[in-house]
């Protein structure tokens, strides 16, 4: 075999052009595989840092609305001391605080607030100092504590050993003194793939620094549960223990039966949940990629076999056996895959620090995704060359092996010693790669239109410059709130101030829910649970909101009077399909709660993020409650981002409690809502351009060599008359009917093919007459490039120099 593998790497050192090519092609792809796996990886398959992960579950209620809704603090505490299938039940709530440096200016810190027993049910080591565990509640009510994450603490704190047992001063206004506990290791960053936190801290921690209602409230959810089963129980146990649990606590607590039930999920189905078809179908098109390049080497190798016959004609006629060729030419592919594979390892460590350019940060908060060229990169990318030399190898070194030795010997042509359809082999993968690539290209073409529609949909408001300051003041009272609006309605250029709960696509979650008992519903049947925000009277015309009906709120609506609710169309249309939405009444809260007149219904507008299905929402007056929080909206005549140092200022100078732990303009919003569609069509449209790339080098070595092999003919057509504009014409039309077929064969593929990716696609038909269009005429036009040079070639033809080249 090392003797196979020595001759195999002379022969490709004596070869240099047809060398370069292949380990060039083999090297882009597999590092273009290397990257995107790499990407997805990063953001939704990497496992967490901790023992056994393949023993987590995710335990999440779920709503006539959501399937993977959070608990309550109190509801946690009830599932964990009930369970009997899970070694430990942990909670995660997710929340950011202000951190004082030495000089005292303040640093917005991402914050996980999590269970005492976090950190020893999922085996977390600390690298430096200890973790909070069950048995500190009592020391952590005296003393608050808090756990740095390590990127975190290197970033900050330079890496200092001595941090740990240091004072911090966090939360705004004055604060709260905490101890810093310790660091967490490098390889736990968080739960989830793309993310990581800077502080861990306990419930305790958390109470004394906000109000004690997030912990004690039982509607108050937003802590997601994450268990560890026993070894010996499965998932659908866990399921069934977990939903009975669920239902003896809402009879306890007199809740309505059955308004929330239990899902239960392994950790590693919950990652590839949250891939979904975006993971799905990066992964599928970089696959093209693969296939494409395939065919290209395969046609590289059956090209070099023919030009190699006579040497394979003469080892067969001294005695050698077919399964001895094969092994031969299989080391040449071999060699040509490990050569790939070093090329493609080195691009694709390239390529992944590429990738975060194309990809937008979340606004306000540094990038939490990691990319590296780690051991599951690179595990994928052996997969891939090893695939890659198989495919690309083993057809044409079978085919090589059937040369008939006799005519070669005699001193026939290397053509001449293979079987016509194996000769027709070169040209079915040929068809075969441009229909690839016409798939390639459409589904790129799709995904780029949706992009473009992201970039003018109607989002239910306008997109004109608003600046948002969000703050979470505790129990600041309204009048100083209502100050707080004055005074920024006094600032240069500021022209009105709306006040909301959060600002649409504000990564909020979607905010807060309650539930809503309308009044025709069906007795024992589960009131719906729907999303809601408080508003100013002016927030619909600052956003550019349309109501669809009614009228908006007054001044009187958000004081005193009879309360009112505004819904929005998918609201009115869901729970009111009879058209009578508009006066109807409906009981916020509790079935006894006060009952609110439906006094306007506004146009659907979006959450969370652009693409996300309409679903019932409702606005409320703002100054008729008390939410702990605040997002102040400022429509100024200038540039927004040029009032955010005046807003701080103005707000802390009139609270220190008032700072604003986001300043932030709705256009960075909306460009971080679209970022998904963005990054998916920049690396579509990136794959597609190699695919093109690799497909017109497909046509043009192909072309070359069967213009080649024709000299003699071209030069005999020549002499018996045919002017060189025939042979050009000749040429072209064999490559046009190649191109032709390969397009019939590839449009529906393509059709099938975003269908497939429907999911992915904002305000664009799967098959989208531009992006069908477009494709086919690309890749005719390259077809036809990369034939044209060998045409011109065997125009020039000597028809004396071809006959005597036998």
């Amino acid at each position: 075999m090392w003797k196979d593998l020595r001759y195999a790497s002379d022969g490709l050192i004596r070869t240099p052009g047809f060398t370069c090519t292949a380990v060039l092609a083999l090297g882009l792809t597999i590092g273009a595989n290397a990257a995107i796996f790499g990407l997805v990886d990063a953001l939704w398959f990497r496992p967490p840092g901790v023992q056994n992960p393949d023993r987590l579950v995710r335990v999440f209620s779920t709503t006539s609305t959501e399937t993977a809704a959070p608990w309550s603090y109190p509801e946690y505490l009830d599932l964990r001391d009930g369970s009997e299938s899970l070694e430990g039940l942990v909670a995660r709530g997710r929340r950011g605080t202000v951190v004082r440096s030495a000089a005292g200016s303040p640093e917005l810190a991402l914050v996980n607030v999590v269970s005492t027993n976090f950190f020893s049910v999922l085996g977390v080591r600390p690298s430096l100092g200890r973790l909070f565990a069950p048995g500190d509640e009592e020391q952590l009510n005296a003393e608050p504590g808090i756990v740095l994450g390590h990127s975190y603490w290197q970033r900050r704190f330079g890496g200092d050993a001595s941090v740990a047992g240091r004072t911090l001063q966090i939360g705004a206004g004055n604060g709260l003194s905490v101890v810093v506990l310790g660091v967490l290791p490098a390889k736990f960053r968080d739960l989830d793939a793309a993310a990581d936190r800077d502080i861990w801290m306990p419930p305790q921690t958390w109470q004394r620094l906000t109000s004690p209602r997030e912990l004690e409230d039982r509607s108050f959810r937003w802590f997601d549960l994450v268990g560890r089963r026993m070894a010996d129980s499965a998932v659908t146990a866990v399921q069934a223990e977990i939903a009975t649990l669920a239902a003896a606590m809402a009879s306890r607590h007199s809740e309505p039966a059955g308004a929330r039930g239990v899902r239960v999920v392994g950790d590693l189905s919950y990652r590839l949940e949250l891939g979904g078809v975006n993971a799905v179908a990066l992964l599928g098109l970089v696959l093209l990629v693969v296939l494409i390049t395939c065919v290209n080497v395969a046609n590289l190798l059956l090209a070099r076999s023919a030009a190699r016959a006579r040497e394979l004609a003469l080892r067969v006629a001294l005695g050698a056996g077919r399964w001895r060729l094969v092994r031969q030419l299989l080391a040449e592919s071999t060699v040509l895959g490990l050569l790939g594979a070093g090329a493609g390892i080195i691009t694709g460590a390239w390529l992944l620090r590429l990738i975060p350019g194309i990809l937008i940060d979340p606004p306000g908060f540094r990038s939490l995704t990691v990319f590296e060229m780690d051991g599951r990169v690179l595990t994928f990318t052996l997969a891939v060359t090893v695939m890659t030399t198989v495919l690309f190898g083993v057809v044409p070194s079978w085919i090589a092996t059937r040369t008939d030795p006799a005519p070669l010997i005699k001193g026939a042509t290397g053509s001449s010693g293979f079987r016509r359809e194996d000769r027709l082999v070169r040209t079915g993968l040929l068809t075969a790669q441009i229909a690839v690539s016409v798939v390639l290209l459409c589904a790129a073409g799709v995904l780029a239109r949706s992009f473009a529609e992201t970039r003018r949909a109607d989002l239910g408001f306008s997109r004109q410059p608003l600046l948002t300051a969000w703050v979470s003041h505790g129990d600041i009272s309204n009048a100083v709130l209502v100050e707080a609006v004055e005074r920024l309605e006094r600032l240069p250029g500021v022209r009105r101030v709306a006040t909301a709960i959060r600002a649409p696509l504000s990564l909020s979650g979607g905010g807060m829910a309650r539930v809503v008992h309308l009044p025709d519903s069906a007795p024992g049947s589960d009131p719906p649970i729907v999303k809601f925000n408080a508003v100013s009277t002016n927030f619909f015309e600052t956003f550019g909101t349309r109501l669809r009906a009614g009228r908006a709120f007054t001044e009187a609506d958000q004081l005193r009077g009879p309360a009112v609710v505004i819904v929005n169309e998918q609201f009115a249309r869901q729970f009111f399909p009879s058209g009578d939405a508009l006066g109807r009444t409906v009981r916020v809260g509790g079935p006894q709660a006060e009952p609110h007149q439906i006094i306007g219904i506004a146009q659907n507008a979006v959450i969370n993020e652009i693409g996300e299905p309409p679903e019932p929402y409702f606005y409320l007056p703002f100054w008729r409650g008390d939410y702990g929080e605040v997002t102040f909206i400022l429509d100024s005549a200038a540039d927004p981002g040029g009032l955010a140092q005046p807003v701080r200022t103005s707000l802390i100078a009139l609270d220190p409690g008032l700072e604003p732990r986001r300043l932030l303009t709705m256009a960075q919003y909306i460009e971080y809502s679209g970022s998904t569609y963005r990054a998916t069509a920049v690396l579509a449209a990136t794959l597609g351009a190699i695919g093109l790339l690799l497909t017109a080098l497909g046509v043009y070595g192909v072309v070359a060599y069967r213009t080649f092999r024709r000299r003699r003919e071209f030069g005999i057509r020549i002499a018996l008359g045919a002017g060189r504009t025939q042979v050009l014409r000749l040429v072209l039309a064999e490559s046009g009917k190649l191109a032709a077929l390969g397009l019939v064969l590839g449009i529906p593929s393509a059709l099938a093919t975003t269908n497939v990716i429907n999911a992915l696609l904002f305000g664009v038909s799967p098959s989208d007459p531009v992006a069908f269009v477009v494709a086919p005429v690309v890749i005719a036009g390259a077809v036809l490039l990369a034939s044209l040079l060998p045409a011109l070639r065997a125009t020039r033809v000597s028809p004396s120099t071809a006959l005597r080249d036998v």
